[in-house]
């Protein structure tokens, strides 16, 4: 019976630990996402900026 204890108990705490993983992963992904976007977004706005002003400079 105590086999079958400790082999419940590490299954949860394994669970418990992947789902933490999980968690953080997520976090740190839409973190990282927020600011990709951003500079991505940045960066487009510029290559237009740029292309539209060569065009109307001519």
């Amino acid at each position: 019976m105590g086999n079958l204890l400790a082999a419940t108990t590490v299954s949860e705490a394994f669970g418990t630990a992947l789902t933490q993983v999980q968690t953080d992963a997520m976090g740190f992904i839409g973190q990282g996402l927020s600011i990709g976007l951003a500079i991505m977004g940045t960066i487009l706005a510029i290559t237009i900026g740029v292309k539209a002003f060569k065009r109307f400079a001519k």
